[in-house]
């Protein structure tokens, strides 16, 4: 057994242990990008009845379902077990591990990438406080 799915049996005796609500993370993550049952199970791969069962805690889905609703949804499986209480700080993957990569840059590119990403957080500000402003 690799060290990953160590982790991941960890994690899923600690969500028996403390009860973790694996369906109402699934539940929220369905119902925010809209999707019925039949419609997610058509784009996972997953049978709807064990999508039901799964948001209503009657079973845990398996390793191979849960990183493949991980997968669709692009959250970790820490956020699916977890939810909001997850320590993991982007629920975006690509952009974990695009960090992931800037990580290893050497820091004179570290610098010109948070560079980068504090012009555009500025940039993204304005023009949502012109917007403001041009509603008033």
């Amino acid at each position: 057994m690799s060290i990953r799915n160590c982790f991941i049996f960890l994690i899923i005796l600690f969500k028996i242990a403390y009860m973790i609500n694996i369906g109402e993370n699934l539940k929220k993550l369905r119902k925010q990008q809209g999707l019925s049952y039949r419609k997610l199970s058509k784009e996972v791969g997953i049978s709807h009845t064990n999508l039901v069962v799964y948001e209503k805690n009657l079973t845990m889905p398996s390793l191979e379902n849960a990183i493949k609703l991980c997968k669709f949804f692009n959250v970790p499986l820490e956020y699916l077990l977890m939810g909001e209480g997850s320590d993991f700080q982007y629920h975006d993957l690509e952009l974990a591990q695009l960090f992931k990569e800037v990580d290893s840059m050497n820091e004179e590119d570290k610098d010109m990438v948070k560079s980068f990403i504090r012009k555009l957080i500025k940039n993204m500000q304005e023009r949502e406080q012109l917007r403001k402003e041009a509603k008033e």
